[in-house]
Order: structure tokens, then C-alpha cells, then sequence
């Protein structure tokens, strides 16, 4: 999967990072909560500094690792723009979204089971 930097910010704005943002950016997987993954964890490491862990843990308003972080996050959604939003919550109360049917699989019908 293929993932194109939004350039609607300059890079300059946001980043802090040890290497530049490439214009594109190539995963391997095809699923794409994976694919989102692969993004972010590469978004990481060209950052140089954050790490998953970092992300996971948070950090102190007004840090250098807030920065950081903060600065992975905006790259990393900027990459998936415009297919945002991510969340399956919703931003008000944080309620879990529901799957409409269209969203469920579509189960084969069973013609040796009788009625």
C-alpha cells in the first residue's frame, strides 16, 4: 500500500525529526489496520527519537517528548489525509461507533440444511 504526504502544511510546520518526510511512503501489508501500523512505526523511526513505547506512555505537556510525539502524530496524519477519521469512537462521548449491516460479512447460504 501506498501512502502520499499531504503537503496542505509544509513539513517545517510540524516536524522535528532526524530524517526529512519522504513523499511517499510504501507498506507491505494490504490490511489496513496493519498498513496504518507499518506507517506509523516507519514515521518513528524517521523521527529517530520516538519509539511505540513512547507513544503508548504519553508525555508531559510543554516537553521535548511532547513535541515529539506530537510531531509523529501530526506526520502520521498527514499521510493518511483525506482518509480520516480513524476512530471507530466518536469524538463527542468516546461511545464505540456501530457497524451498520453493510459493514458485517456476508455469510453463505447453507442449501443442505434443511428447514
Amino acid at each position: 500500500m501506498k501512502y502520499t504526504l499531504n503537503t496542505s502544511k509544509h513539513p517545517s510546520q510540524y516536524w522535528n525529526g532526524l530524517k526529512p518526510l519522504p513523499a511517499e511512503i510504501n507498506v507491505m501489508s494490504y490490511h489496513q489496520e496493519m498498513s496504518e501500523f507499518e506507517l506509523l512505526s516507519i514515521i518513528c523511526s524517521l523521527h529517530g527519537y520516538v519509539t511505540a513505547l513512547d507513544l503508548l506512555t504519553g508525555s508531559e505537556p510543554d516537553t521535548e517528548k511532547d513535541d515529539d510525539i506530537t510531531a509523529v502524530h501530526t506526520a502520521f496524519q498527514m499521510y493518511l489525509y483525506p482518509r480520516m477519521p480513524l476512530s471507530k469512537y466518536n469524538g463527542s462521548t468516546d461511545k464505540r461507533i456501530k457497524n451498520s449491516d453493510a459493514d458485517k460479512p456476508i455469510v453463505p447460504v447453507d442449501v443442505n440444511k434443511n428447514n
